[in-house]
């Protein structure tokens, strides 16, 4: 780690806020918690995101987070992959909700509901 930026946290502290989920996962600052750890910072300011609550938006804050990083292009390629990736996913879990609604609008009994996972699609009988 770079040692003037521990030199820094050490006189300064952590300026910006470390961001974590709900279940204290770093979604931002890591490099800075390092840094604290290490200057021996127990307490500091941190933002516990609570909309960081599934697979995919936490994959997206982490991104988002990242922007404004120097990164090769094919980070900033496997990063839109991924990007693309959780937009369709949402989509087909959004369309899969809306059929199960008209389902039930209708009537149909035999509907069956699905298991939603960030990474597959199972069918749950």
């Amino acid at each position: 780690m770079d040692r003037s930026f521990i030199a820094s946290v050490r006189q300064h502290g952590i300026i910006c806020p470390i961001q974590v989920t709900q279940d204290l996962i770093i979604v931002d600052g890591h490099r800075r918690y390092q840094a604290a750890r290490e200057v021996g910072i127990v307490e500091d300011h941190v933002i516990v995101r609570m909309d960081l609550d599934d697979e995919w938006s936490i994959q997206e804050a982490l991104i988002e987070c990242n922007r404004h990083r120097d990164r090769s292009t094919e980070v900033k390629l496997h990063e839109a992959q991924i990007l693309e990736s959780i937009k369709h996913e949402r989509l087909r879990e959004r369309e899969i909700i809306e059929g199960r609604q008209e389902a039930v609008a209708v009537g149909q009994t035999g509907y069956e509901p699905f298991k939603f996972s960030p990474y597959q699609w199972e069918y749950d009988p």
